[in-house]
């Protein structure tokens, strides 16, 4: 028997065994693989808690059960035989019934792919959550974060609590109203806000934004590096502008998102309600977008479009981080900002890899990563704030 059919016939055995209905020769059998190697008996230990029994139902539901397995057992064809191809089959109807086998074997089969130099504590990684400084028009920095601040700047009152801040006062007549403010989110932060003219501003992790205390004149502009999603309150006298580095988006009153780390070379801008025009800044090109439409813009290469589930780019803003078909690589690069950690690929082909699933944005970097080793043929290991895919 091969090790892998071995790890299928053990986790059908833990799988019985929690069910109380395992048998005299398998009870031995499992007692005996127990006494192999004390990891056996933690991997046992661990899956016989209730409490994580309650939290795998709960991560299972959001992928796709057979899908997942169809997945896993597809990455490791080329190792199997035509025989043992026949058994994984059989295995793979049976073992859809449950929970446990699946991951119980895909604990086994990835820990056995990658030769531990050494054993080490698991490090548990926190989500990112509501954190960012505001510069004010003077160069000072406050530090925002849960707690409740009130400022005064440019001739406007500003008020800061619970991980948003708020500029729908109205600006003291006579007073300068062209001062203006840089929202800093940092890696591993996220924040919203309401702009004076009642716009509002998700801002993801690792973005900047830079704005007017009070909009003045015909035109509603803001500077944005990173990523941002905008609900613009509709003004037909003055269209509101997005602009980055690579290009600008003019819209009157829509949703949309827009996407500018300097680190990618791009500009991606998903629109979900309204319409809005791009503006490529080294061609002059301009693309209008309805919604469901995409467009990226490539540093020098123009722009493209494309008909998208816009949920797959917005949906970070509602504490969901949902993938279809992406690659790895792209993926780890998302999770890196909002966990603020380094990510390192062992093999270079790992990159590629492609993932389809729908984690929730706050849970633990460690349960991420494993939802995604369970469809994909990686195993990551972290040590301190830094991610190894191997």
């Amino acid at each position: 028997m091969d090790k892998e059919e071995n790890v299928f016939k053990i986790s059908e055995f833990i799988s019985k065994s929690l069910s109380d209905c395992l048998e005299e020769g398998e009870l031995q059998e499992l007692e005996k693989w127990l006494a192999e190697d004390e990891r056996h008996r933690e991997l046992f230990d661990q899956w016989s808690s209730t409490e994580l029994m309650e939290h795998k139902v709960g991560e299972y539901e959001r992928l796709d059960y057979m899908k997942a397995w169809e997945e896993f057992r597809t990455v490791r064809r080329d190792k199997l035989s035509a025989k043992r191809r026949k058994i994984r089959r059989t295995w793979m109807r049976y073992a859809a019934m449950f929970m446990i086998p699946l991951g119980v074997a895909v604990a086994l089969l990835s820990r056995d792919d990658i030769k531990e130099k050494s054993r080490v504590e698991p490090i548990t990684v926190k989500a990112g959550k509501s954190q960012a400084v505001l510069v004010l028009s003077s160069g000072e920095r406050q530090v925002l974060d849960l707690g409740e601040r009130n400022i005064e700047d440019g001739g406007m009152r500003i008020s800061a609590d619970s991980g948003r801040i708020s500029y729908n006062g109205k600006p003291h007549s006579g007073e300068v109203q062209d001062a203006f403010h840089i929202l800093e989110v940092p890696r591993g932060g996220e924040y919203f806000m309401i702009l004076e003219d009642g716009t509002k501003v998700w801002l993801n992790a690792a973005t900047r934004l830079k704005y007017p205390v009070a909009f003045v004149g015909g035109i509603r502009k803001v500077l944005l590096e990173g990523e941002a999603y905008f609900e613009v309150a509709h003004d037909t006298t003055r269209p509101f502008v997005v602009e980055t580095e690579q290009a600008k988006v003019r819209v009157l009153g829509t949703s949309f998102d827009v996407s500018a780390y300097e680190e990618e070379g791009k500009t991606w801008t998903t629109l979900e309600e309204g319409m809005v025009e791009i503006e490529s800044l080294d061609r002059g090109e301009k693309i209008r977008m309805v919604p469901g439409e995409q467009i990226c813009l490539i540093e020098g290469k123009g722009m493209e479009k494309y008909k998208v589930e816009t949920a797959l780019f917005t949906s970070w803003r509602s504490g969901r981080l949902v993938f279809k078909d992406m690659r790895l690589e792209d993926l780890m690069r998302n999770i890196a900002r909002w966990y603020d950690v380094k990510v390192e690929f062992y093999r270079e082909e790992a990159k590629d890899i492609v993932f389809t699933g729908d984690v929730k944005k706050y849970e633990d970097l460690n349960e991420v990563l494993e939802i995604i080793e369970l469809t994909s043929d990686v195993h990551f290991t972290i040590e301190e704030q830094r991610i190894i895919v191997h």
